[in-house]
């Protein structure tokens, strides 16, 4: 696949009261034409630092950015400045211009531009339809909820055919309904326009949601990537295990010592798997943990058990599942 963004050794150091501090280490990652990507970490992780880097509004301290192999290092501000009508962003907070109607605020980056009044307010109006919402072109931003402030946003940021959309944390302000049409909005875009898209974001949920590919991003380093099948169903480094385990949840007064992750999908997502294992096994388990997310339009599950601490049934139990084709990892350390 061609690749469409190429981080070579990213390092961005920032001035801080008590010395240097060090936002980004040393990160290199390709994104690909046409893949919703998404970078994924804890608040301070440095994953926003990050993503104003692919656009250069932060210059790296070391290594760089290429767009489509144009290395943004090497260009002068005006040709960053035509490079980054190619790249739009979206933010949390939406940043729309108050003062102006719906209609006005699409039609401000194509004036900055230089379109024609007339052509720019027919592309808004086209892109207006494209996120649903042609009866707000005169309605302001006090009158809209937030998810059809987003929408405008969203709108706002196609106004000059870009060819990446950065998004930073676009859907943290949402509640999970507005969260998931915004989402589901963005993967339309991407599937009719093949816009490469970028989602930066603290949520799993949001990765697992729409992203073909993750990178995970801990104290600044890049501690994980792949795509999110892989990723979800073996994550290896700790900064992953917390994420896809939903924050390493532990129990300090367990009897059981041995835990053991379960990854399933597909099929084995709606077979009673775990009520057969006890009656076939004769024995009972504490489940800790259980989820299921749509991965790539098939359900992907995951499950964390408490094994009894009999050592013989609980290899039962763990043989029973692997001869059901189901993932099974055991996990040191979960209860204490």
């Amino acid at each position: 696949m061609e690749a469409m963004i190429r981080i070579q050794d990213v390092t961005k150091t920032f001035a801080g009261r008590d010395g240097q501090v060090e936002a980004l280490k040393g990160i290199s990652l390709t994104i690909h034409k046409g893949e919703i990507y998404g970078i994924i970490g804890m608040s301070g992780a440095g994953k926003s630092t990050l993503v104003r880097c692919l656009n250069f509004l932060e210059k790296p301290t070391a290594g760089t950015v290429f767009i489509e192999d144009r290395d943004l290092s090497l260009l002068g501000e005006k040709e960053l400045r035509k490079e980054r009508l190619d790249i739009a962003m979206i933010f949390q907070h939406f940043n729309l211009l108050m003062q102006r109607n719906v209609l006005d605020n699409i039609c401000f980056p194509m004036e900055i531009a230089g379109v024609k009044k007339a052509d720019a307010k027919k592309r808004a109006m086209e892109l207006l339809e494209i996120v649903g919402l042609t009866e707000k072109a005169k309605s302001y931003p006090a009158q809209l909820s937030g998810g059809q402030k987003q929408r405008v946003a969203i709108a706002r940021a196609l106004a000059n055919n870009p060819k990446i959309l950065l998004c930073d944390e676009a859907t943290s302000a949402l509640d999970p309904t507005t969260t998931k049409a915004i989402l589901k909005l963005l993967q339309e875009i991407n599937r009719k326009y093949g816009i490469t898209i970028v989602i930066i974001t603290h949520e799993m949920s949001v990765v697992q949601e729409i992203c073909t590919h993750v990178a995970i991003i801990d104290a600044g380093m890049l501690a994980e990537q792949g795509t999110v099948e892989e990723v979800f169903s073996n994550p290896r480094t700790s900064a992953a295990k917390k994420l896809v385990f939903m924050g390493e949840q532990r129990s300090q007064k367990m009897e059981g010592k041995r835990c053991i992750r379960i990854v399933f999908d597909g099929k084995s997502s709606f077979e009673p798997v775990i009520a057969n294992m006890i009656l076939e096994c004769r024995a009972p388990v504490n489940i800790l943990l259980a989820d299921t997310k749509d991965i790539g339009g098939i359900a992907h599950g995951q499950m964390i058990l408490q094994l009894p601490q009999d050592d013989a049934a609980a290899d039962r139990i763990i043989h029973y599942l692997q001869e059901r084709k189901l993932t099974v990892k055991e996990l040191d350390s979960y209860v204490g």
